[in-house]
């Protein structure tokens, strides 16, 4: 799956990826780490108000509402994120957060939706598999780095953060399989897309695990 991605990127060091980043900014020990920020505060905000909004279409069998419930999901994910960045307010913790947030977000509305159609039950499934489990796993790789977050990922690697984080990437993973479900009402394109986003997440996974391994990291105090 490497080559898919076209190898290691020019000038890519992986033994010693944690000393080429530059610092301050956007590195995990610029500044104190804490929970309560207005970026957490609007993170905790916008989930609160897409899963109300999501519940509430599920109840009343309203494609609007979940429809709604995922552009507030969105439109709060950039939100946060940029208020982060405004006040210098980015950690770990925070991060953490953003990414756990976004799988319950898009959990509620994307099951949600099958509920009240289950000829998309298919792609739906392979999407929350590749969302909630595969990109899961991908996103929380940056902890493994000095970087305060995907955002930054392009320090590490820039194909998969454009693969990724870059904002119309985010986009296309979290929006664009629910918008061809309802205006295409096609199973079949929404199965084709999912098993794509499947795919493409799992070769950029690779790709981080093979930086890592490159890495080699050992325990302190273990014998080289």
């Amino acid at each position: 799956m490497q080559k898919l991605l076209g190898g290691e990127p020019a000038g890519f060091r992986p033994a010693r990826a944690a000393e080429a980043l530059p610092c301050p900014h956007g590195c995990a020990n610029h500044g104190v780490d804490r929970l309560l920020t207005l970026a957490s505060v609007i993170t905790a905000a916008r989930t609160l108000l897409c899963v109300a909004l999501a519940m509430a279409g599920i109840a009343r069998s309203s494609d609007f509402l979940l429809l709604l419930a995922l552009g507030v999901h969105w439109l709060g994910d950039v939100a946060d994120g940029l208020v982060a960045r405004w006040r210098d307010e980015e950690t770990l913790t925070g991060a953490v957060l953003d990414i756990s947030a976004d799988r319950l977000c898009v959990a509620v509305v994307y099951i949600g939706f099958v509920a009240g159609h289950p000829e998309f039950v298919a792609p739906l499934g392979v999407y929350l598999v590749e969302f909630m489990l595969v990109d899961t796993v991908l996103s929380l790789a940056f902890l493994r780095w000095p970087i305060a977050g995907p955002n930054y990922f392009g320090r590490v690697d820039r194909l998969v953060w454009l693969l990724n984080w870059w904002p119309p990437a985010k986009f296309v993973n979290s929006a664009v399989p629910a918008l061809l479900c309802v205006w295409l009402g096609s199973p079949g394109i929404a199965l084709a897309v999912a098993v794509a986003l499947l795919v493409l997440k799992s070769a950029c996974l690779v790709r981080v695990v093979g930086v890592l391994g490159a890495r080699g990291e050992r325990c302190e105090g273990h014998p080289a």
